[in-house]
């Protein structure tokens, strides 16, 4: 018993606090999430103990404070009150995990849209996460839809919900917290982090760069749309947008969306384009999303130096390769949040006038997620479900997708 309790003095106080790394447009980041009215932890960088940099004080509904820390590229060690963030892993893609859209679907409505978040089978994303946490990815790249649990349920009836800390946490950083300890993220702004949602959080949390969150005005004047930046892992380059406030056909954000790839794309050459909204995808019968074909069109051949695009949304895995050549496109919107419906095959059809055909349709609608690797000619996306058995293998390039 005298050997335990020593161990158990010896343990970080508040072990279960969540530090992870994260990408950003410098380089990686350390964050820490702490609790208890504490200051920021010490973090210890190859050796050098310093405290780690205040991002944000708490305040109403979030009486957490945000810690972070940049990293050096060439950084050997680090370590959060007796934690090893997993600063090996930067820099590699060799084992890349993808997913999105992972929040606990609870929405107001009529009828409300009500998923059972203590279900692991009816919400899993704590078992998603720990199946990619076994496969050990050196990257993870997360398409955005954190935070769902809009409403407070009891049986069928809904009332809105504020968005705190305590739901935050729930929805996202429990669940995630084997994955968040085991690879560096790169994190996208999805839908469900807009000013009016969930965006104090992203920006507290998540947003990898100087905090900025007054109130909901301020944000949805400046913050709507977060500038683009790229990530860069290893030799491999990630162009990130927030398309977290887009509309479905709006001619002023198709225009706004052009001129962020005429900027990005073209000066990335092989690189993948990471967004929440899927340029071409299919759902409930209807072809998405017109404000991004229009806004694809109007880049022109600026786009075409990108290799691969990454999205989500749509809550189903979606595959999609086009009669023009590259790039295809994947959507990762199974990772937890309540599927939708089976989508129709949009093979053969157009998006757009004038605008791309479908050529390839791969789609899986049961939760998991993609581990993807690198191959002679592009990748092997192995499409898993939620206990990370593989369920089929697809061969993708920057021009065709191919599957078992």
């Amino acid at each position: 018993m005298k050997i335990l309790a020593v161990l158990a003095l010896a343990l970080p106080l508040y072990a279960a606090d969540p530090a992870w790394i994260e990408y950003g447009p410098e380089g990686p980041i350390a964050r820490a999430i702490v609790t208890k009215g504490r200051e920021c932890p010490p973090i210890v960088i190859d050796g050098a103990a310093r405290r780690m940099h205040l991002r944000a004080l708490p305040g109403p509904g979030y009486a957490v404070t945000s810690c972070e820390m940049p990293l050096p590229r060439d950084v050997r060690s680090a370590e959060v009150e007796g934690r090893q963030l997993p600063v090996h892993k930067l820099g590699r893609t060799a084992k890349v995990a993808l997913v999105g859209d992972t929040g606990c679907r609870l929405k107001t409505g009529n009828p409300p849209s009500i998923q059972d978040c203590s279900d692991p089978q009816a919400w899993p994303f704590a078992t998603v996460a720990k199946s990619i946490a076994a496969w050990d990815p050196d990257l993870v790249l997360h398409v955005g839809d954190y935070y769902y649990r809009e409403a407070a349920c009891k049986g069928t009836t809904c009332t809105q919900a504020p968005y705190t800390w305590s739901r935050w946490n729930a929805d996202f950083f429990t669940p995630a917290a084997p994955l968040l300890g085991n690879a560096p993220w790169v994190m996208v702004r999805g839908n469900h982090e807009t000013c009016t949602r969930a965006a104090e959080g992203w920006f507290r949390f998540l947003d990898p760069r100087r905090y900025a969150w007054e109130n909901v005005a301020t944000c949805k004047s400046n913050a709507n749309f977060t500038p683009p930046y790229v990530a860069t892992v290893g030799d491999r380059r990630f162009i990130v947008f927030d398309s977290s406030g887009l509309s479905d056909n709006d001619a002023t954000q198709a225009t706004m969306v052009a001129q962020w790839l005429q900027l990005y794309a073209r000066q990335q050459p092989g690189a993948w384009l990471m967004l929440h909204h899927p340029f071409w995808g299919t759902s409930y019968g209807d072809l998405d999303t017109p404000t991004l074909w229009s806004a694809w069109s109007q880049a022109g051949s600026a786009t075409d130096p990108i290799d691969f695009i990454l999205t989500g949304h749509i809550h189903l895995l979606e595959l999609l390769a086009f009669r023009d050549g590259r790039p295809p496109l994947a959507v990762v919107g199974n990772g937890g949040t309540a599927l939708d419906p089976k989508a129709n095959d949009p093979t053969g059809q157009q998006f757009g006038t004038g605008g791309r055909t479908a050529s390839t349709f791969m789609q899986d609608d049961g939760f998991g997620f993609i581990a993807a690797t690198p191959s002679a000619n592009g990748w092997t996306f192995d499409i898993r479900d939620q206990d990370g058995k593989t369920k089929t293998k697809c061969a993708v390039t920057a021009a065709t997708i191919v599957c078992d």
